[in-house]
């Protein structure tokens, strides 16, 4: 089969979810099929094929299909009516996969597929970021398979589009091998660097939904706050969370990094007490299973696809509930023996998951058209 997945997502200069889940589906076809053909499409009016990130050789190459780089009035309409349409046909593709994205191209003959990866706006009326639900509803018509990244998005869509399940695929994603125990010197120089000089917590995201004010006050409301800080990877609304912190009475016991890299947030899951992430709402939750292959104890949320992800290797709480979530940070902290069952409970989770399954998965869904 002849099969094109969008990947220009791939260029962004800042890392998201979205970009992890496009390299993970490319570079885990390209080490687990050798006999389909892929194409990885990027937009661009300046940049070669070699320029772009992701495999080049054996069954898989790259095109750059002529479109500004810039945002520009009706862009997707022209990639998705014109663009595309004329480069299926001169190249022969069968299979179109969108990794993201709220359209399906106009096109006859050819198997499409979208990952949906959540359904934030509809399930908590999450207005960051917000969602073009209208557009949604035209490209589910449009699809032969949408792909989703737990069950719980699998029942959002179902429940709000009644949408057939026969069209939903559930295929869970996996974390990266990078992710996993390292020496201790690796860990101190994170430490070093960033003056993080006692025992902390450590919590990882910026976006409302990540619920960084209910780790706030759950954490002024532990009595670990009195022997741990709390290192805060954010790079949003700081000085509304330092003023949150203030008001709590903790604001020298918090410390935001931002702009840390992947090797990084490596070390600091390896350095730190417990993970701390009480989302309001997840479509998968990646970074439950990259605290729990760094052998990290992980506090999470019973909402949403956090349970579903954890199952029974993480304390599940109520983001809502202040008094869980400092109970819970209570209980990592003093209880020595409910850490060590966390972290070996974890590391067995984690091995449930993985992007090796995950391509095996994928390559049923490209053998359906």
């Amino acid at each position: 089969m002849n099969i094109c997945i969008e990947s220009s997502i791939l260029n962004h200069n800042r890392r998201s979810g979205l970009m992890t889940y496009t390299e993970g589906l490319v570079y885990s076809l390209f080490e687990n099929d050798s006999l389909n053909d892929y194409t990885l499409a990027y937009y661009s009016l300046r940049r070669k094929p070699q320029d772009m990130p992701g495999p080049f050789e054996r069954n898989f190459q790259k095109h750059v299909l002529r479109v500004p780089d810039r945002e520009f009035f009706k862009r997707q309409f022209f990639i998705d009516s014109v663009v595309l349409p004329r480069f299926f046909k001169s190249q022969k593709i069968q299979i179109f996969h969108r990794p993201s994205g709220y359209t399906m191209p106009s096109v006859k003959n050819v198997f499409k597929v979208l990952t949906i990866h959540d359904l934030r706006t509809l399930t908590i009326q999450d207005k960051f970021w917000k969602q073009n639900i209208p557009n949604y509803k035209k490209a589910l018509n449009a699809l032969n398979m949408c792909v989703v990244v737990s069950e719980c998005t699998k029942q959002d869509l179902i429940k709000h589009f009644d949408m057939d399940p026969a069209k939903i695929k559930v295929i869970y994603l996996g974390a990266d091998k990078r992710f996993c125990q390292l020496e201790p010197k690796t860990v101190d120089a994170v430490k070093a660097k960033y003056n993080i000089r006692e025992p902390f917590l450590l919590s990882i995201g910026s976006v409302p939904r990540k619920n960084i004010e209910g780790i706030i006050r759950g954490f002024a409301a532990s009595n670990a706050s009195q022997k741990f800080i709390l290192v805060l990877s954010c790079n949003m609304d700081i000085d509304k969370y330092q003023q949150i912190a203030q008001n709590e009475g903790v604001e020298k016991r918090i410390q935001f990094l931002s702009s840390l890299n992947d090797a990084e947030v490596i070390a600091l899951y390896n350095g730190c007490r417990c993970f701390v992430f009480p989302s309001l709402y997840e479509g998968f939750g990646l970074p439950i299973l990259e605290a729990m292959q760094c052998q990290t104890p992980v506090i999470t949320s019973n909402v949403s696809s956090c349970p579903e992800v954890a199952g029974d290797a993480a304390i599940l709480v109520d983001p809502s509930n202040i008094r869980q979530i400092a109970s819970a940070i209570d209980q990592v902290c003093t209880d020595d023996v409910l850490r060590k069952q966390l972290i070996e409970k974890g590391l067995k989770r984690a091995k449930c998951f993985g992007w090796d399954q995950f391509a095996q998965e994928m390559k049923k869904v490209y053998a359906l058209a």
